[in-house]
């Protein structure tokens, strides 16, 4: 199994910073592996997108995002 290339945070938009989806390979350390996440930050992100990329380390934590999403 490979993991899905989405680098991108469902929640802010933002990079996720997400190695799996990086380099398209399990292997190695990321950031997720250490990293607490927050049940609330999971809740809110959309139902079509869970699953299907990993939230940004600050997202993760419940942290407000540092730029605005825009939609679009």
């Amino acid at each position: 199994m490979k993991p899905l290339p989405h680098t991108r945070c469902p929640l802010c938009g933002g990079s996720n910073q997400c190695q799996p989806a990086l380099t398209g390979s399990f292997e190695g350390d990321c950031w997720c592996r250490t990293t607490p996440v927050s049940p609330e930050a999971l809740a809110r992100v959309p139902p079509e997108q869970r699953g299907q990329a990993c939230l940004c380390p600050r997202c993760a934590q419940g942290l407000a995002p540092q730029t605005p999403r825009t939609l679009g």
